[in-house]
């Protein structure tokens, strides 16, 4: 997938479980391979504890998970929208706008005023980031990549597609 700096929208692409989507509850693209192991590309569109809802060749199909795990191997592809300036994961000893943007939207999360001044990513806001982290089923590292912009946008209500209950019944 490509990024649309315009909108702020970037790509997220890696191997992932439906654990880790269900978290990230967005819609994506799935790459499926068949029985003769030919790449086939559907839409995940919604997620229960039992089906998924997949777009593929134009038509919408409800698949039990059982099917979907002989078929998929982890690739994952979707689309969200980071902070403003986001060039690359934050980490520690990084400034900016997305440090700032970041340390405000942990603060607004645990109903603070978020700071006034320049923030640094300094050992104070890596263990607010790792604390997030771990309350939202992530790899507590402390490190603010696309996952953790994800839940935090999620957290903050930000307006992004989500990914419908699938029905439970075929």
């Amino acid at each position: 997938c490509v990024s649309v700096q315009q909108q702020q929208l970037r790509c997220y692409r890696g191997s992932n479980t439906l654990a880790t989507i269900r978290q990230l509850d967005r819609p994506g693209i799935l790459t499926l391979y068949t029985a003769h192991d030919r790449p086939v590309y559907a839409v995940l569109i919604g997620l229960s504890s039992q089906r998924a809802t997949l777009r593929l060749g134009g038509a919408t199909r409800s698949v039990p998970l059982s099917d979907l795990a002989r078929a998929w191997r982890g690739d994952y592809a979707t689309y969200w929208r980071a902070p403003p300036g986001y060039a690359a994961k934050a980490v520690e000893g990084n400034s900016g706008p997305v440090v700032d943007w970041l340390a405000t939207q942990l603060a607004t999360l645990q109903g603070e005023t978020g700071p006034t001044t320049r923030q640094t990513y300094d050992a104070s806001l890596r263990a607010r980031v790792s604390a997030f982290q771990l309350a939202q089923g992530l790899k507590p590292d402390g490190q603010a990549g696309p996952t953790t912009f994800m839940q935090l946008n999620r957290a903050l209500g930000v307006e992004e597609p989500r990914l419908q209950a699938a029905p439970t019944t075929p």
